[in-house]
């Protein structure tokens, strides 16, 4: 949506949304439509993991031929792809004879994977990356690769966040929260062995829920095990509005324990001039400044955290959040994003 907001008055947009992952709702589509851009489903060739078998590609080859006569007809001058699942379209763009591809590169790529996704990547004409740490994965040249760091959306002057009634938890106590999937390379683990070493200090809201199948934790049995007084963590699982819970307490934990491609949550509390601890983790220690904004701790340093919990206080978290929403302004914002983006995007306006 940031990237269609971004060049929507440059470029006449039409958004093709695959046709094999879907929602149930339809909610970007809805949205895309909501706002009079021209979106399609379409079926494309995704490079999804569940995908890589030989069934898998035999199906994504057989899409290629409608793929190409669908991309000529589209008469497009570009063709900007989302993420680096969608890279087997850009040597179909080739074919399409379509003058120039761009990849945005979301996640950090594995070392088995990025083989096959460096080659397909050299079809494409432009690489933006949204970290450091996910330019880095892909092992491509510096020069060959754009960082373009993902912005938030402003809160809502018509509907803003609200100040949650936390009342029955101790005022003076300092309120965190977490906010992710529960699977164990999130770090949860991690976080609650910190909490209990640092003597449980204040109240951690944990929110997010566990995805079907054996990856999945069991929160309740984790904080039971780890944790000798429960009563200082909630588990409030899936909420319809994170922003209330970002907005009504001190600051925000990243405690994953594996690498990270986006620092989305810290950039999500700086909004709401909250400071982030976060791992080194890739990502998200690229928007954390410590001692400054926030606090950046070694992957899975249990002792390391259990020190940052112990010697935080609510005056110097408030004024790490002040410089965090300082941040925010001069580099997150949508403004920034679009015109950075447009930068970007310029040659192709201009023929190049």
């Amino acid at each position: 949506m940031e990237v269609v907001a971004a060049l929507r008055n440059d470029f006449q947009i039409l958004v093709w949304l695959p046709v094999d992952h879907q929602d149930g709702q339809h909610r970007l589509f809805h949205i895309l439509r909501g706002q009079d851009v021209q979106v399609q489903h379409v079926d494309m060739p995704i490079l999804r993991r569940s995908l890589i078998n030989a069934r898998g590609l035999m199906r994504m080859l057989r899409l290629a031929p409608r793929m190409v006569t669908m991309m000529k007809a589209s008469q497009a001058d570009q063709v900007y792809l989302m993420t680096s699942a969608c890279l087997l379209l850009a040597p179909l763009a080739r074919l399409a004879r379509i003058r120039q591809a761009t990849v945005h590169l979301q996640e950090p790529w594995g070392a088995r994977e990025s083989v096959l996704l460096r080659q397909l990547a050299r079809f494409t004409h432009r690489r933006i990356a949204i970290t450091k740490t996910v330019a880095q994965s892909t092992g491509m040249a510096q020069d060959q690769i754009s960082v373009i760091e993902n912005a938030v959306p402003r809160l809502s002057a018509a509907n803003p966040p609200r100040k949650l009634d936390l009342g029955a938890d101790c005022e003076q106590r300092i309120r965190y929260v977490v906010a992710s999937r529960w699977v164990a390379v999130k770090g949860h683990e991690t976080l609650l062995q910190a909490w209990e070493a640092a003597a449980c200090p204040g109240t951690l809201y944990i929110l997010g829920s566990a995805p079907a199948g054996p990856q999945g934790l069991d929160m309740a049995r984790l904080v039971a095990q780890h944790v000798t007084q429960p009563d200082t963590v909630k588990i409030i699982g899936q909420v319809d509005s994170p922003q209330d819970w970002f907005e009504s307490v001190d600051a925000m934990i990243l405690p994953t324990d594996a690498v990270e491609g986006c620092g989305l949550v810290p950039i999500e509390g700086f909004r709401h001039a909250k400071p982030a601890i976060v791992s080194d983790s890739g990502g998200p220690a690229e928007v954390v400044s410590h001692g400054k904004d926030g606090w950046i701790f070694e992957t899975k340093d249990v002792v390391a955290l259990a020190d940052i919990l112990r010697s935080n206080t609510k005056n110097k978290l408030s004024a790490m959040g002040v410089e965090g929403r300082q941040k925010y302004e001069e580099k997150y914002t949508p403004e920034r994003f679009t015109q950075t983006l447009r930068e970007e995007m310029s040659g192709v306006l201009l023929g190049h």
